[in-house]
């Protein structure tokens, strides 16, 4: 009889600070169900405790720094020594086990710390930023959460996370990145939108209709039109009012 295969495996890291090694655990991906995908591309699940995202943040139990697989090897001149500093107060505790969504909002708000103090590229800390949001908003529909307090850290790390892409976009630190023009744009231009800035969503999702690239990523421009369109329509209605 074949043992069962269990949703969760250990992948073996070594701290980028202090070089201890330890565990953290991952999702295998046959378990991971996608239940419907949102605009800003937060992911719902059929399993919500199988949120991959859950298991993005690698902390070390020995020193609290935390990473992610987009963290860059190099550490920017006096950053290592700014990260000891804050470290100090680290208490030994281990995430290294099964996570619940008060476990993953942990230990996604101490990989932005790490990234912060690390001076990691915008692009790294603004997709950070985002994913703190997406967890916020799965538990506005937990009734163990409060959907006031949810909703507002939902909206200020919207917020910190479109600052940092449109950060990012200018300076054009996601090159090299699995990140490309029209997404950035798209998603500058969506989150905007959920956050009440018109004007600039609509100059966002134009960029990314005529964009020179639009043909390799026809999914995105096809999305960014359905919205550009809408919000058209609803400041044309509000004008004939």
């Amino acid at each position: 009889m074949k043992d069962t295969i269990e949703p969760l495996y250990d992948k073996s890291c070594t701290c980028m600070v202090c070089s201890h090694s330890f565990t953290t655990k991952r999702i295998r991906s046959r378990f991971v169900k996608v239940k419907k995908l949102h605009n800003d591309f937060f992911t719902e699940y059929k399993e919500t405790d199988l949120n991959p995202i859950y298991y993005e943040a690698a902390v070390c139990p020995e020193c609290g720094f935390t990473f992610t697989d987009m963290f860059q090897p190099s550490f920017p001149q006096g950053s290592s020594d700014a990260i000891r500093v804050v470290l100090k107060s680290w208490k030994k505790q281990n995430f290294g086990e099964k996570r619940t969504r008060s476990d993953a909002i942990r230990t996604l708000k101490l990989a932005l710390l790490s990234a912060v103090l690390k001076k990691e590229k915008h692009i790294v800390i603004a997709g950070l930023c985002l994913r703190l949001a997406w967890i916020y908003r799965e538990s506005r529909s937990s009734k163990l959460s409060s959907s006031e307090l949810s909703q507002s850290e939902e909206k200020r790390f919207l917020e910190q996370a479109l600052e940092r892409y449109i950060a990012s976009y200018e300076q054009a630190d996601y090159v090299g990145t699995q990140m490309s023009d029209i997404r950035i744009l798209y998603l500058i231009g969506e989150l905007s939108r959920q956050l009440g800035n018109q004007t600039d969503a609509i100059r966002y999702f134009s960029e990314v209709i005529h964009h020179k690239n639009r043909a390799v990523e026809a999914k995105l421009v096809e999305m960014a039109r359905e919205q550009w369109y809408i919000m058209r329509q609803d400041i044309k209605d509000v004008e004939s009012q």
